[in-house]
């Protein structure tokens, strides 16, 4: 390993053990199994190995990642991995509607807000998901919802304790699954917890469980409570230090050999550009290469 390289990972084991000394306390949230959230979307690589250790596979699917607060851990695998969750799209919070016809003078927008009847009887675009990945603390205004130091809660830039952040575009998602002529942004969303059995990735035993290679450092169960009868993952933290909490074994055979984290390939970062194989495999178990 080049000097370069091993400086490179000290920093992030140095990083990796701050996180880990973070307050459980600080990610501790137990979030309704219905309720109303905030939507945007990322690009997650194909095949990619996301922060839960799912397989790669599960990719050719429908996923999201969830905000930190909701999630349920700072890093690595969470109470949320593998849940799955009917998502749909309610409105466009930073996009005034049209004026209505019977007042042309109201400020003029071209939002998109769907009536509660709409969004109540299942007539707005909608995903099943699920969740393989962290939106971190730290990831901008939608994925910062806290718990302060005092119990209080704190939610994002519209106020929401919980985010999906949509893996799309994705070739399981329709390039037209969002209307409109431009992207919003964000959206409005009701979201509910739902078998997983709902999830287009069920079916295939190449997409579910976790990845191989990772063994007890990635946990992807294929139907958690509460919607589902398996084993919920513990919060990372929970696993290692003082930590007594128990890994369920979710790992896939089928993934032996095929992820990412246990490629040989070089991957590219795009601060310290291309990095070895032990770096690479280090950034993939935290899910910090692409956040």
């Amino acid at each position: 390993m080049s000097f370069r390289s091993a400086m490179l990972a000290l920093a992030l084991l140095l990083s990796w053990q701050q996180l880990l000394s973070s307050s459980p306390s600080a990610f501790a949230f137990t979030f309704p199994t219905e309720g109303q959230a905030t939507l945007t979307h990322y690009t997650l690589p194909s095949d990619y190995v996301a922060s839960c250790g799912c397989v790669g596979r599960s990719t050719h699917y429908p996923t999201a990642a969830l905000n930190r607060l909701a999630y349920g851990s700072n890093t690595s695998f969470a109470p949320s991995c593998g849940l799955c969750f009917e998502l749909r799209l309610v409105s466009t919070p930073l996009a005034n509607p049209p004026p209505p016809p019977d007042d042309p003078d109201a400020p003029w927008g071209d939002g998109i807000f769907y009536p509660d009847s709409a969004v109540a009887s299942g007539q707005t675009p909608s995903v099943v998901v699920k969740i393989t990945d962290l939106c971190p603390g730290a990831g901008g205004p939608w994925c910062n919802a806290t718990m302060n130091p005092d119990g209080t809660l704190a939610g994002n830039q519209l106020g929401s304790l919980v985010h999906f952040d949509l893996a799309w575009p994705s070739v399981a998602i329709p390039n037209s699954f969002f209307p409109g002529d431009h992207d919003y942004g964000v959206w409005n969303v009701s979201y509910a917890a739902v078998s997983c059995d709902r999830w287009k990735g069920n079916a295939d035993q190449g997409a579910v469980g976790s990845d191989w290679d990772q063994q007890d450092a990635a946990c992807c169960p294929r139907d958690p409570a509460p919607s589902g009868t398996d084993v919920v993952c513990p919060a990372y933290y929970d696993t290692v230090g003082d930590g007594t909490a128990l890994v369920p074994n979710t790992s896939n055979i089928l993934s032996k050999g095929k992820s990412s984290a246990s490629s040989a390939s070089l991957a590219t970062h795009p601060l310290f550009g291309p990095s070895s194989t032990t770096t690479t495999t280090m950034m993939l178990a935290c899910g910090c290469l692409f956040l």
